[in-house]
């Protein structure tokens, strides 16, 4: 269930709460009991994503080939992920 942050426009007091999207905002502020004077405030960020199972691996997969894609590309970056030591005792 998402959750959502709100703040009272009389005293400022500001809290989350998690309902459904379909549930009604809360109105009344639970610090100064005022009544239709919250609003729900918007959020860059909401939560987080987790990945389990297949997913994941499909993830990690993806991502690896990727980053190697671009290491083949940049001598510093390959540098930086196998280690400088390893890196020049390969040239």
């Amino acid at each position: 269930m998402p959750s959502y942050d709100h703040r009272c426009t009389k005293c400022n007091e500001e809290w989350e709460e998690s309902y459904k999207i379909t549930d009604p905002v809360p109105t009344k502020c639970p610090k100064c009991g005022t009544d239709g004077s919250v609003k729900r405030l918007i959020s860059i960020c909401s939560g987080k994503v987790e990945l389990y199972g297949h997913e994941l691996t499909q993830k990690l997969r993806a991502d690896g080939k990727k980053l190697a894609k671009e290491a083949r590309k940049d001598e510093t970056l390959m540098a930086n992920i196998i280690g400088e030591a390893r890196f020049d005792k390969g040239r």
